[in-house]
């Protein structure tokens, strides 16, 4: 981190791609980069409470169209988090409010976590 309330640069996310961050207090999140919009959620799965991925980065389907929950592989809209397969249909990802600027990745308001 770079500072206070930054989770990282926008270019450590690749483009169409997603990444595996912490926020200040350690609350472990996924950030997923299309241009020059970031998504942030939990890494969290509502149904079962696990974290989304099992390798390193890898939330997203094949295709990159969606995020994924490995476990039980429910599957997330990238732009709200909603959940539209999967045994948790109808709930959704935790989100966390961000803006880019200056080529970084905030947390919105500059807020600390």
């Amino acid at each position: 981190m770079t500072g206070k309330g930054v989770l990282c640069r926008l270019e450590d996310i690749p483009d169409g791609g997603a990444r595996g961050l912490e926020l200040p207090d350690g609350t472990p999140v996924l950030a997923v980069r299309r241009g020059g919009c970031v998504h942030v959620y939990v890494n969290r799965c509502p149904h079962t409470g696990v974290n989304l991925e099992w390798r390193p980065d890898d939330f997203l389907t094949p295709e990159g169209e969606l995020i994924r929950c490995a476990t039980h592989d429910a599957r997330f809209r990238i732009e709200d988090g909603l959940c539209v397969a999967g045994p948790c249909a109808g709930d959704a990802l935790e989100p966390v409010p961000v803006e880019v600027r200056d080529g970084e990745v905030r947390l919105a308001g500059g807020g600390a976590g």
